[in-house]
């Protein structure tokens, strides 16, 4: 965690100090960029079909993706994964869960609202978060793989911060350069989940016919899912851009004996390369 936050303060105090002249010309309401970011994804999660008991792990976290914006429109088609360790310390005894998390969202806003540097969009999102996960604590049910696919309603809240002259931060010189600071909120509109059931063993292994989906359930309209996003994105002299994020993801299934939670709270270090 400590080399993250130094890698975004070193990247920060670049942003502030770098020299690059006016960017008067720069146009970024239109262009299409790939998205490359890297981060820490901080989790914590129960599962009710095996422990009442709470998780929690520092994941390692990489993302690809691809950004288009044109004519206040704006298009995200995201791929990433976050990986690593989760663990429980109860009454001296400790169980640790491997858990790689992969998630496809695809979103596309519209502009409804703008008044001076600030902008309103809203739309939508689809995403599918696709789980795997083992626990030896558990024996049979050591591993539990699982998907849950929510669509969306977002909006989102942009603030264009730049600066046309230079300025002062701290000790700073900011040279001139176009900022943009947003937060975007989503909503479960439908959430839908493909998990085990309560008992995770099954007989597909005492029949010889291996089936890891064999105690799988689908169950529509399943619990609920929340998210926020806050960025702030500052644009180069080459038209591309560095971004600095936090995103909170939590969501939820139905039921209750078999009931799963789990918050992901990612920082992230994102690369935007325009190309067009």
């Amino acid at each position: 965690m400590k080399k993250i936050l130094l890698v975004f303060t070193g990247i920060l105090i670049a942003n502030l100090s770098y020299s690059q002249g006016s960017f008067g010309n720069q146009n970024q309401d239109s262009g299409k960029f790939i998205k490359i970011a890297a981060g820490l994804n901080s989790i914590k999660m129960r599962d009710m079909a095996t422990s009442p008991l709470f998780y929690t792990g520092g994941l390692k976290h990489f993302e690809l993706g691809f950004v288009k914006w044109k004519e206040g429109k704006e298009r995200d088609l995201s791929f990433s994964v976050s990986t690593g360790l989760a663990s429980n310390s109860t009454n001296n005894h400790t169980a640790s869960s491997t858990i790689s998390i992969y998630n496809l969202s695809y979103s596309k806003l519209y502009p409804v609202w703008k008044q001076d540097k600030l902008n309103l969009k809203v739309g939508g999102e689809l995403r599918n978060s696709f789980h795997i996960r083992n626990n030896p604590s558990f024996q049979n049910n050591a591993t539990g793989i699982e998907v849950f696919s929510t669509l969306f309603a977002a909006g989102k809240l942009s603030w264009d911060i730049s600066n046309d002259s230079r300025s002062k931060f701290l000790f700073f010189n900011v040279k001139p350069r176009k900022r943009a600071l947003s937060f975007k909120m989503k909503f479960a509109l439908m959430n839908n989940t493909y998990r085990n059931g309560y008992i995770y063993n099954d007989n597909s292994g005492i029949t010889n016919d291996p089936n890891v989906f064999d105690n799988h359930q689908l169950k529509m309209f399943s619990g609920y899912r929340l998210g926020t996003e806050l960025n702030y994105t500052v644009f180069l002299k080459n038209k591309n851009a560095i971004r600095l994020g936090y995103e909170f993801d939590a969501y939820k299934t139905g039921g209750n004996l078999d009931k799963f939670e789990m918050a992901n709270y990612k920082l992230k270090i994102a690369l935007l390369f325009k190309t067009k």
